[in-house]
């Protein structure tokens, strides 16, 4: 008896840690309009779950949390819909598909690529940043021609429209849609840095555009994942944190500076990046 109270005590606390962690995640990811899935899903790898139950619980957790704070960014008017039902109609499809090659992948592969990505996702927020300290703000990159190339999406107000390649649009959906469901990461890091970078979305556009398309991205990989019986009890937790923190992320969103979100992301892409590819050399 004594040894089941003691067990499911810890057991509490664990719950009660992740709940405490999901809140800050959940802070930092509405701010930054990434969901939040990018620290989740290490995080759960470091903690011992499988490779499939953290793809899988990190996606799931993050559709409330995702919904609430599109509720805010519409009534803020800050979506750009047309673009973000685009740019999602392809990455819901590669969720699919990335949520069925997690069950297929070697795990150090997985490892390997989601260090990788966090990298260079690292590396192309570091040179925005450089970008926009420049002096030369009105020259058009080469990625931005590439990402404008052949038949384009037309959006944006009167003001100012920008326009995005169909093609492009097409594969890096695909391709974030993919990696939302092999990693469970909802893809918002990877979407917000892109529209700002790529198609040159204005950055509270980016980010509320992001996260209505966690919306729709989580709940296909999330049904997906729950189909393979991938769901665990841990995704309670995480979604009560998330919820909670994208309420407060929400409200202090103006408060907070960007350059300061945008600095603890790099730095935290950084370490994560690091540790995954660490997994590979050292058990832990």
């Amino acid at each position: 008896m004594f040894l089941s109270e003691r067990f499911f005590l810890v057991e509490f606390l664990i719950y009660i840690f992740f709940f405490i962690l999901s809140i800050g995640i959940g802070i930092v990811g509405v701010v930054g309009g990434f969901g939040g899935g990018v620290f989740l899903f290490p995080i759960l790898i470091l903690a011992g779950f499988p490779i499939e139950i953290a793809a899988a619980n990190s996606l799931i957790s993050l559709f409330l949390p995702s919904v609430l704070a599109t509720i805010h960014n519409h009534r803020r008017n800050e979506i750009n819909y047309k673009l973000g039902i685009g740019f999602e109609i392809p990455t819901a499809l590669g969720a699919i598909i990335g949520a069925n090659l997690t069950l297929l992948l070697p795990p150090t592969l997985l490892y390997v690529t989601f260090g990788l990505i966090a990298f260079i996702m690292a590396y192309m927020m570091v040179k925005d940043l450089n970008e926009k300290n420049s002096k030369i703000k009105g020259e058009k990159s080469f990625f931005k021609l590439i990402m404008g190339f052949g038949p384009k999406l037309k959006y944006g107000g009167s003001e100012k429209t920008s326009n995005t390649g169909y093609l492009m649009l097409i594969i890096s959906g695909l391709t974030s849609g993919m990696l939302a469901g092999l990693f469970g990461i909802g893809a918002g890091w990877i979407k917000a840095p892109l529209m700002i970078t790529g198609f040159g979305v204005p950055s509270n556009i980016a980010s509320a555009t992001a996260t209505f398309m966690i919306v729709i991205t989580s709940a296909v990989g999330g049904y997906t994942h729950f189909l393979h019986g991938s769901l665990d009890v841990i995704f309670f937790p995480l979604t009560l944190g998330l919820l909670v923190g994208a309420e407060i992320g929400c409200k202090i969103r103006d408060r907070i500076q960007t350059l300061v979100i945008t600095k603890v992301v790099i730095i935290s892409l950084v370490i994560i990046g690091g540790t995954m590819i660490a997994r590979i050399f050292f058990s832990f």
